[in-house]
């Protein structure tokens, strides 16, 4: 395998094979994602048993009981527990999470976040949730466009000024079910209604490889501690300029990694009838891979 450096904080490997790669190349991709942050991978075979697999040696599946989708948009009953991958009978599909538009016979979604265009966010809302996403691009993914944002690029150029106002400082963090309805039907929308959970985080933040970054999840309220707003707003302005975003323009067959603490993605598009084709395979995973699922280290928690 060769590693590419992309623009703006991403890398991409090449000459990797999904359909045959080994546990030294699953390590050496961890290890990757942990340094790099965004990983890259074109071309490649679109099962999604492979896909799992790899995702399953790099972290392990988190969202395992998400698994209900097949490629028709027809959803299966979710997993009792952790699906085993191994023995899975490679004539079966093997389900997965969609992020798509589309919509069964019945009219029901058969996707999550199935409207519109969709705000800065990660994955990781708190300490307990898992700090790696994967995407896989399946099919109608062409002319679509997710934009990461590299906190850890940002906060080694940031100015001293602004540092000083972020350094030992927390933050309380809690969704705001406003800022995601418009991405979700009614059902998603209930689920996040009755999911409302309030958080605590260090605005510095320092990944398993040894990373600093910010975590800054801004599609939901937060209020930093002896901030009148200002610095919440001055921080956005500042993580938010081009120089520090990779925009990854969707083909089939494409795979893309992201660190959930140290960086935020965003989905572009808002026009509905592309999201009908689009379909990407999400699944979320432990990229720290400590067997902890409260990974961030003892002096970046709370007892909230």
């Amino acid at each position: 395998m060769q590693v590419k450096k992309l623009d703006y904080g991403a890398v991409e490997v090449l000459g990797f094979d999904i359909t045959n790669f080994t546990q030294e190349d699953s390590n050496y991709i961890r290890e990757l994602l942990l340094k790099e942050l965004i990983v890259v991978f074109r071309g490649q075979d679109t099962n999604t048993l492979n896909y799992a697999r790899l995702i399953y040696e790099i972290g392990g599946i988190s969202n395992w009981n998400q698994l209900t989708s097949d490629l028709d948009g027809n959803q299966r009953p979710p997993f009792t527990e952790s699906p085993d991958i191994y023995n899975w009978d490679k004539s079966e599909f093997f389900p997965f999470q969609a992020v798509t538009g589309k919509k069964s016979k019945d009219g029901k979604f058969t996707g999550i976040f199935p409207l519109g265009k969709l705000d800065w966010h990660c994955n990781l809302n708190g300490p307990d949730r898992a700090d790696g996403v994967a995407l896989q691009g399946i099919k109608g993914v062409e002319g679509t466009r997710t934009s990461w944002m590299n906190t850890a690029i940002a906060l080694a150029e940031m100015p001293p000024e602004l540092y000083e106002r972020v350094k030992g400082k927390y933050a309380n963090f809690r969704y705001n079910f406003l800022k995601w309805s418009d991405v979700m039907d009614e059902r998603q929308r209930q689920y996040m209604l009755n999911n409302q959970h309030e958080y605590k985080m260090w605005l510095e933040q320092e990944n398993a490889g040894g990373v600093k970054g910010v975590y800054l999840y801004t599609n939901n309220d937060c209020e930093i501690e002896g901030d009148d707003g200002s610095l919440f707003q001055d921080l956005q302005d500042y993580f938010f300029q081009e120089k520090f975003m990779y925009h990854h323009d969707w083909e089939v067959g494409d795979i893309v990694l992201s660190d959930q603490l140290l960086t935020l993605h965003k989905r572009r598009q808002e026009i509905d009838q592309i999201f009908e084709q689009r379909l990407l395979n999400r699944i979320t995973f432990r990229v720290s891979n400590t067997g902890d699922p409260l990974y961030i280290m003892e002096k970046n928690r709370f007892d909230v």
